[in-house]
């Protein structure tokens, strides 16, 4: 019996470089389980590629969408016909779905994927007082979904204040979180502790907070996937405390994308 490639579900994972991202894996085998006759794919592109790219999945009937990591994400806005709220906010995607009449809509779930995974530990946002080291795409898109979800109280810290500072003030007025910024020592009223920073992956291995407020929180998550027991994992675990790991939060953010990309969520 010949096979007809034409009706195997496509999606492309775009990114410069690429090599490095372990999403085409982790959803293959999530097909394979699931039964699905789809496959994704990792595309080097470099950013020049991006409009001929573009192009051809607006023509092609059996590619649902595709998802990108860096360097693409702000640019790839400008290619949607439209952009989700959230997405809208932060200035970034990366999963861009494409409806049957060639229309793209983008969207960005790593908001979603950390808060659904610590949530599913018993955690409750709705309430909480949360405490976010990382004001870039990341963080900005978990401190959106931690407002949206009604965290009592956000406090942000990064490398780079001002950039804790430009994210607060972007965020004023979209809910009734109390928003406040500082360095992470400062967070020892917090409930739940957030790194959505490269602390902790390797070549820097200082955890984001220090030990009082990790044995003060009820939930440590971590964004870093590489190692996947990082020192603010380690340090969460020895102190008693729940924590969630970054393939967790990969998880739970992949379920949202490949719902969105109208593929089984399995």
């Amino acid at each position: 019996m010949k096979t007809d490639l034409t009706a195997t579900r496509v999606i492309p994972i775009l990114g410069d470089p690429v090599a490095q991202v372990s999403t085409p894996g982790i959803w293959n085998a999530q097909f394979a389980r699931t039964g699905q006759d789809a496959v994704c794919v990792p595309i080097s592109l470099p950013a020049q590629g991006l409009d001929a790219f573009v192009a051809w999945v607006r023509l092609s009937d059996n590619l649902p969408g595709f998802l990108t990591t860096i360097p693409h994400k702000a640019a790839l806005t400008e290619a949607c016909d439209r952009v989700e709220p959230d997405a809208q906010i932060l200035g970034v995607v990366n999963t861009i779905r494409r409806d049957p009449d060639g229309t793209l809509i983008g969207e960005m779930f790593d908001g979603h994927g950390m808060l659904d995974a610590i949530e599913a530990t018993g955690a409750r946002i709705r309430g909480a007082r949360i405490a976010l080291c990382g004001a870039g795409a990341a963080g900005s898109a978990i401190a959106i979904q931690a407002i949206r979800r009604g965290a009592a109280g956000l406090f942000i810290s990064d490398m780079v204040p001002a950039q804790a500072e430009a994210l607060v003030a972007r965020l004023a007025g979209l809910g009734k979180t109390e928003l406040a910024t500082g360095p992470a020592e400062m967070a020892d009223a917090a409930e739940i502790l957030i790194n959505a920073s490269p602390a902790g992956s390797p070549g820097m291995l200082d955890a984001p907070f220090p030990a009082k407020v990790i044995e003060a929180a009820t939930c440590v998550a971590d964004a870093v996937t590489d190692p996947a027991e990082t020192v603010l994992i380690a340090l969460a675990r020895a102190a008693g405390v729940r924590v969630v790991q970054g393939a967790e939060m990969a998880a739970h953010q992949g379920a949202r994308m490949r719902a969105f990309l109208g593929l089984e969520a399995g």
